[in-house]
């Protein structure tokens, strides 16, 4: 894999900055590309949603990480979030179409799923929610990425040879997310989208390796992936949390107890050879 040239969409965000360091550690030739510059690499300023600058960043690259997006419906207007989510990774779909570009990676989110930003309640279909559960999305954020996969698989259809992976992240920690975490292990804060990720979690290093991963897999068509440990970071047992937020009945698969995850991102480690290696607190998991 040693220097491929990779393009890095949303290189200066938190994920975007361990996975340009992660490519280079592995020998990769990276181009990082931003809104804004804030690292001190040689940020190309890049507006995902004008296809021109798309395709003048992408020339002579052989894939691409997009992982540039407004990162939750939070903090701008439902249609800014839409709309940039969305025509940004068409535009990115769009250009490697016309360049040539095979390969891929997006960065999908677990609240495709719906959960973390609902308007009206529903529970899951099942646990552990795995990649056959449906994307029940109602919300703005939680569309755009629901579209940004189906995206995936329609441009998978026009260019067969395509190989594109859809990582749903899920509640990304670094350090800045570890303080507030240890807190909310024992006091969490009353809102849906910290419970509507089912407590998951996934350090900013594990996400940084499943972007390379995810560009060592080249099969073609279109994949989705969960990105997230196989524990939760809250102290209670997970029925019991389950009991509490999403209520109601479904099936609940025994070994879903304790602190296990009722996501299940065995799809990952199966496709790309992906585990979580960090625990909540950033230490290294137990072998």
């Amino acid at each position: 894999m040693t220097n491929r040239k990779v393009l890095v969409s949303g290189s200066d965000g938190r994920i975007g900055k361990a996975t340009v360091r992660e490519l280079k550690d592995h020998g990769y030739d990276v181009t990082p590309a931003d809104i804004d510059r804030r690292e001190a690499w040689n940020t190309q300023i890049v507006d995902f949603t004008d296809l021109g600058h798309v395709i003048g960043v992408m020339q002579g690259h052989d894939a691409v990480v997009h992982l540039a997006a407004i990162p939750s419906p939070e903090a701008h207007t439902n249609e800014l979030v839409f709309s940039n989510n969305v025509v940004s990774t068409f535009n990115v779909l769009e250009a490697a179409t016309i360049l040539g570009v095979k390969q891929v990676v997006l960065a999908s989110s677990i609240s495709a799923l719906g959960y973390a930003y609902r308007h009206r309640f529903f529970h899951p279909l099942y646990v552990p929610i795995d990649e056959e559960h449906p994307l029940l999305s109602q919300d703005s954020y939680g569309l755009s990425k629901l579209i940004g996969e189906a995206l995936a698989e329609g441009f998978s259809r026009r260019s067969p040879d395509m190989s594109l992976i859809s990582l749903r992240f899920t509640l990304v920690v670094d350090e800045r997310e570890r303080e507030w975490i240890k807190p909310a292990r024992e006091c969490p804060p009353d809102s849906e989208a910290a419970f509507g990720a089912f407590w998951t979690y996934v350090d900013v290093r594990d996400a940084a390796a499943a972007c390379r991963l995810a560009l060592e897999y080249t099969q073609p068509g279109h994949e989705a992936v969960f990105i997230n440990s196989p524990h939760i970071y809250r102290h209670e047992d997970i029925r019991d949390l389950l009991a509490q937020h999403f209520p109601g009945d479904y099936p609940t698969a025994e070994h879903i107890r304790g602190s296990v995850s009722p996501v299940d991102p065995g799809k990952a480690q199966r496709l790309l050879g992906w585990t979580a290696r960090y625990n909540w607190n950033g230490e290294l998991f137990e072998s």
